[in-house]
């Protein structure tokens, strides 16, 4: 783990710890008693779980300099990854409290009063609501990637939830929880709370507003290749984004509708007059409408955001793309040329079958590099193709590795990898068994579940499972303390 990444996690931790911290702080501080400790524990983990779900806010705020500091696919998988962490710690909260059957232990009336919440209670209503809302969000978040729900459908209803688990959650902890009756753990309470809804309204409100006044132009709309189009957009007003290459952007095309902005990476590098250029294939609820729009209408861009780019230390550079996953290394090869990169650069660039495939070199100018080469492969070649031809999986990689322009600088080179989970999953995987290290393999993910296989993904999620196992025992030393 880079030293970088290994601040993020600590910082991680230590907020989504802050809460019961301050608490058993401010319970030592103004002597209140103790109770059971399985009552000590369960507030605990309640404590521990609502400071996920409020911070799972921030974590997709598209905030750029968090997204460009850490990447937007790191920020992504700790929001995906905690959130079950956050839903199993709710769960389990409320059961392991010892007032319903034990005997009343050493606390004042006044204190057990607060914990034996009946039905009637609107702090238990409020918390039993917030959790269901909860479990349905991250129930249809997994859900959707097994399923053909419409993508702004299942982000409206996400959106629509999540603001239903803040204000419902918030409600129960500060009438419900017996911290909460503290002001320094309440002003924590309030302080996260405003953070995450002020994420949520940068999302939802102030950034459409924003787009609205700073409105892109359709420029160019045309066909480069079976199904992908090449959409340029520009703005309105002097004003344009500020992009590096290899970044993304949320684009919506034709209206502000929040829940209707899709990611897609930009294929160009920088240029004066802002013009932003993508690569889209149609796939998707919106890609496959793109050609109902036309030149002239106008677009509203929010970004850029991530962090996929060349690394300034690498000796050569070996890049890895599959389908529509070419469009980043389209924008880093562009750039490449502006800066007049002399250093090896060598694109693996896999699909089905030629048509599908976009002309690289035309696109970015790559034949001006001195060091460049491009391995085309397909899967489903004729006699004329002059390419190498299979899957880009381990058995295809070992093939374009082994060709005479990538083998020189492949195990010296830092890799970048981009296009299907699946592809990426096993590339990753067979980069790391060649005796790739980790650290020089980079990739950009859009999609995230358990079903990643390679090293770096069982990395992640390691360190998924050591946080949440360090909160848990931050929680123990916490109550033993006091």
């Amino acid at each position: 783990m880079t030293r970088q990444k290994a601040f993020w996690a600590a910082l991680y931790l230590l907020l989504m710890l802050l809460p019961m911290l301050v608490g058993e702080w401010a319970a030592r501080a103004s002597g209140l008693e103790r109770r059971p400790w399985l009552d000590e524990w369960a507030s605990g983990l309640g404590m521990i779980g609502f400071a996920l779900v409020l911070l799972s806010f921030f974590l997709l705020g598209r905030f750029k300099p968090l997204s460009g500091w850490l990447g937007s696919d790191l920020l992504m998988q700790t929001h995906q990854l905690f959130a079950r962490t956050a839903v199993l710690l709710l769960l389990l909260h409320p059961f392991f409290y010892s007032l319903w059957h034990a005997p009343r232990g050493p606390v004042s009336a006044s204190t057990a009063e607060v914990l034996r919440i009946d039905g009637s209670s609107w702090g238990l209503i409020t918390g039993v609501l917030a959790l269901g809302c909860l479990l349905v969000l991250v129930a249809s978040a997994i859900w959707r990637q097994r399923s053909d729900t419409p993508y702004e459908r299942w982000r409206l209803m996400h959106s629509a939830l999540a603001l239903a688990v803040l204000g419902l959650g918030l409600h129960h902890t500060l009438v419900s929880g017996r911290y909460a009756q503290l002001g320094a753990v309440a002003a924590v309470w309030w302080a996260l709370a405003g953070l995450a809804l002020l994420s949520w309204v940068r999302v939802y409100l102030v950034r459409p507003l924003w787009q609205g006044a700073h409105p892109y132009r359709i420029e160019k709309l045309e066909r480069c290749a079976d199904r992908i189009w090449l959409l340029e957009i520009a703005p309105r007003s002097p004003e344009g984004a500020h992009f590096r290459a290899g970044q993304f952007a949320w684009l919506k095309l034709g209206h502000r509708w929040p829940h209707r902005d899709n990611p897609f990476s930009i294929s160009n590098a920088p240029v004066a007059g802002g013009r932003v250029q993508f690569l889209i294939k149609e796939a998707g609820d919106m890609t496959r409408g793109l050609t109902q729009h036309a030149v002239g209408e106008s677009a509203y861009l929010d970004g850029p955001h991530g962090r996929f780019e060349i690394p300034a230390d690498a000796t050569a550079v070996v890049m890895h793309a599959g389908g529509i996953g070419v469009v980043p290394f389209v924008s880093l090869l562009t750039d490449a040329v502006a800066r007049q990169e002399r250093r090896p650069l060598r694109l693996i660039y896999a699909d089905k079958h030629r048509d599908q495939m976009v002309d690289v070199v035309a696109l970015s100018g790559a034949s001006a590099l001195p060091d460049f080469q491009l391995l085309p492969m397909v899967e489903q070649s004729d006699a004329a193709w002059e390419g190498l031809t299979g899957r880009l999986d381990a058995n295809g990689l070992a093939q374009a590795l082994a060709h005479p322009a990538v083998a020189p600088v492949a195990d010296t080179a830092c890799h970048l990898v981009c296009g299907p989970e699946p592809m990426m999953d096993a590339i990753e995987t067979a980069l790391v068994a060649r005796g790739v290290p980790p650290v020089r393999v980079f990739s950009e993910h859009f999609k995230y579940d358990f079903s990643g296989q390679s090293p770096l993904a069982k990395r992640m999620r390691h360190v998924w499972w050591g946080l949440s196992a360090a909160s848990l025992l931050g929680l123990v030393l916490a109550l033993a303390w006091r």
